[in-house]
Order: structure tokens, then sequence, then C-alpha cells
């Protein structure tokens, strides 16, 4: 007869098999949850209708795994809501019944679950809707013990800020004191207890970025500043504005120029009374790094970013940068003014006695850059004096150079 060996890696492997079974279960249906589908979903919507009066008890009837299920699903109500796919005073009257259900119980929450419940908070901080689960965990010890372990905070101080719907300035003040140490504000947010990606640790980089010094925004990249202040309010950007030009040179500036187009609108045109109002709050050492940083953004944006863009942008600070209507780009000097023609990648250079009487009236109404080049060619005199043209070829940018030295 013969007997078949015992294989422990068999019932290893089958048990690892009923686990991970059990991990993706519980996986799919709190994403069901989270979604507002499958069956908790359905139960959470039957008691979210009963009358508050009634909700005493419920979390004794609920299993472990149905609370737990029951913190996504609250939150994506009240994320519905935000986003105008749910009734807000529908959600609003819900969740004040699913906190209670999950304050009620003296049952110690497990520390993921927590964890769950703080990252929901920081994701919805700006809810009133919260604002009594705050209240509510600022008083449940066990809650703020394992927060305040997890967390390294005074728990309660944060359900407090939460509250009050000042946790956004208070994290800053927190992190602020940290970067002193780092020298990293977004890693600082993170010590301090903020969850990375969060609506608060977005808000808390908005604080930051209007207060921030030059090591900090060196830290940032172009496009991500831009994302962050897009959506400013004026008062916002205008603060934004003053404070880049105090804390960066000319040269740091150019890297951020296509934020300029954000601070156009609250500025208004250079010379314009609200221009001159907006830079009446900055010294004029400051004014002319604006100057010189609105050159930039416009050279960029006409420009893109090539070699011409980048042998004009070394002489943006010795310039007045304008833009015709057809998207030339006119650049005064000074003592003589350059058109670059875009499409055709050439400059025309002019005295600028010779331009003010005989090109600036004369240009003002051309559409295309293929009627202003055909005019520049045909009926400017390329042979007066200091006026010359020069195709981007070869070695233009050595030719150009001495023009500038030659006549600036």
């Amino acid at each position: 007869m013969e007997y078949t060996m015992y294989e422990p890696s068999i019932l290893g492997a089958a048990a690892d098999n009923i686990r991970q079974q059990r991990e993706d279960r519980i996986k799919r249906k709190a994403e069901e949850a989270s979604a507002g589908l499958g069956e908790c979903a359905r139960i959470f919507e039957k008691i979210g209708e009963k009358p508050l009066s009634e909700m005493q008890g419920i979390a004794y009837c609920l299993s472990a795994e149905e609370k737990n299920l029951l913190i996504p699903y609250m939150f994506s109500q009240m994320k519905a809501a935000q986003e105008g796919q749910a009734d807000p005073q529908k959600v609003e009257d819900h969740v004040n019944k699913y906190i209670s259900i999950l304050t009620e119980s003296s049952e110690k929450m497990p520390d993921d679950v927590v964890m769950d419940i703080y990252r929901g908070c920081q994701d919805n901080f700006k809810s009133p809707a919260l604002k009594p689960l705050y209240k509510r965990l600022e008083k449940d010890d066990t809650f703020c013990d394992s927060l305040r372990r997890q967390s390294g905070q005074d728990a309660k101080e944060l359900m407090h800020q939460f509250a009050e719907g000042s946790i956004a300035a208070y994290f800053n003040k927190l992190a602020t004191a940290k970067t002193g140490q780092n020298g990293n504000y977004a890693q600082a947010l993170e010590m301090v207890g903020v969850v990375k990606d969060t609506a608060l640790y977005n808000e808390c980089m908005v604080y930051f970025i209007v207060i921030c010094n030059a090591e900090e925004y060196r830290k940032f990249k172009e496009e991500d500043l831009y994302e962050m202040a897009k959506d400013f309010d004026d008062d916002m950007k205008k603060k934004l504005l003053i404070n880049m030009v105090k804390n960066l040179d000319t040269v740091q500036l150019r890297k951020y120029a296509s934020l300029v187009e954000l601070f156009e609108p609250v500025t208004g045109a250079k010379g314009s009374e609200k221009y001159i109002s907006v830079m009446e709050d900055l010294a004029p050492q400051y004014q002319q790094r604006y100057a010189v940083w609105l050159n930039q953004f416009l050279i960029t944006r006409m420009l893109g970013k090539t070699d011409v863009a980048n042998f004009w942008m070394n002489y943006s600070s010795k310039i007045s940068v304008q833009v015709h209507p057809c998207g030339s780009v006119i650049l005064d000097f000074g003592k003589f003014v350059v058109i670059e023609i875009v499409e055709t990648n050439t400059a025309f250079f002019y005295e600028m006695g010779y331009y003010k009487e005989s090109v600036s009236p004369n240009i003002i109404d051309f559409e295309t850059e293929k009627d202003l080049s055909g005019y520049l060619s045909g009926k400017t005199d390329m042979n007066a004096g200091m006026n010359w043209r020069r195709v981007h070829m070869g070695d233009w940018q050595y030719s150009v150079r001495d023009y500038i030295s030659k006549y600036q």
C-alpha cells in the first residue's frame, strides 16, 4: 500500500489563497462602498433615511467590517455633493447620522480605521457637514490617542482646528517652523501629519507659495506652480506676484515666465492706471524686476523655447517688449528698435527716429505677419544709417550681438 506524504506547502498555499480571496472581497466591497454601490451602500442608504432618533444602538448591530465600509461610503457621498452629483442637504443629514454610528460604540477603533477617518477629514476639510464629527472625535480619547501616536500631533487640537475651519492655517504654521530645520516645506507638511495629495495638503501648498523664499521656489517646477496658482482670486495672485519678485532675481524669474499670464489680468496693461496702482505696493527695484519678467513672458509666449527666444532673453533687462497684433515681437532698445517676424525667422532693425517717423505710424493696422514683412522689406529704407535686416541663419547671433554692442 502506498501512502501520500503530507505536504505542508499545499495547505499553506490553500490558506494563502483563502486569505487573498478574503482580502479581495473586502477590497471589492470597499470600492463598491466608495462608489455608492453594492449591498453595503444600499444598507447605508436605508439607515440614512431613518430619523436621527432611531440611530441609537445601530452601531452595535453592524459588524466591524460594515462600520469600516461606512467610512469610505460617507466620504464618497460628501464628494458627490460637492461635485453636484448629490443633494447637499440630504447628504449632510445622512452624514450626521453616520457620524453618530461611528462614534457611538465604546469599542476601540483600529489604527487603520482612525487613519481612514483622518484622511477623509483632510480630503473634505472644507465641508461644514463634518463639523459634528470633528467635535465628537475631539472628545473621543481612544481615537485621539491613536491619532496622536500615528500623526505625532496633539489630536484634540487637530480636531478643534478642523471644527473651527482653521486647520490649513494651523498646519501651515507647523510646517513653516519645520521648514527652517529641513529646508523642504512639502516634506515638512507630511512630517506634521498632512497626508500628501489630499485637499488639505494642496491647500497648504497654496498658502506656502505666497510666502516662501527663493530656495523653496526653486524646488517647484514651472508647471506645478502654474497649476496651483491658476485658480487663485486676484488678491492671492497679487500676493504671489509680489512675493516672487521680492525673493527671485530676474534670472531666477525667467524659469517661471508662464506665470505672468496669470498676473496680467490683475496688473492690467503696462502703464495703465490699474498697473500703476498694483506697482505702488512695490519698491522701484521690484517694479523693474516685474517689467523684466513681463518681457521674458512675452518673448517666450511669442517665440517659444527657441534659440531666437533664448538670444533675446539675454537682453530682457535692457529692453521693452511689445507684441504687434499680427504676432510679431517689437523690441525697444532705446536707440533702435527690432521687429522680429516670427514666421520668417527674420529681424528688422531701425534707428529710433526713423522707426517713429516712418515705420511705427504705418504698421499699426497690419493683420498678418506676411503683410507686415512685405511692407518692411519693400517700403522701408534698409540702407539708411542703422537700419538693417538679418535672417536667423548661419552666424546670425554673432552679427546681431555686434550690432547691439555698436549701437546700444
